[in-house]
């Protein structure tokens, strides 16, 4: 399968189903990981976390390359970012790119999806609502 950057919930699957090295990287806080859920057999490398949520894209990186340390090919490998919403996950995914990474995509829906009409996510699209597998804990 051809490399995609923007990656609905389904593909993103299908292509960790395909390819047993990508890697699916949860780039949200400690604690929408541990409240609101996570894509099973995803790792947490927070985009920006507790308690100043200011991003480090020197950090990120470099958690990034320490995760993927034990690989031969750390920059060629395949991975999958997702977030809330698409939006730290695309962030996430340019530095990265910008960083020598050459196989990186997102979730663009991310894993709670869109805002509905009331404001809620979790409605429309995401990662939660297409069914694709997730735990809780």
């Amino acid at each position: 399968m051809e490399y995609k950057r923007n990656l609905l919930p389904k593909m993103a699957v299908d292509r960790l189903n395909e390819n047993p090295d990508a890697v699916l990287i949860d780039v949200r806080t400690s604690a929408e990981h541990k409240y609101v859920g996570f894509p099973e057999n995803s790792i947490l490398i927070p985009w920006f976390d507790e308690p100043d949520l200011n991003s480090d894209p020197s950090a990120f990186c470099k958690a990034v390359n320490n995760h993927l340390s034990d690989r031969s090919d750390i920059l060629g490998t395949e991975l999958i970012l997702i977030c809330r919403s698409g939006f730290r996950s695309n962030e996430a995914l340019k530095c990265l790119q910008s960083n020598g990474f050459t196989c990186v995509s997102h979730v663009a829906s991310g894993f709670e999806g869109d805002l509905d009409e009331n404001d809620h996510r979790g409605n429309l699209n995401g990662w939660r609502n297409d069914g694709m597998p997730w735990s809780q804990g």
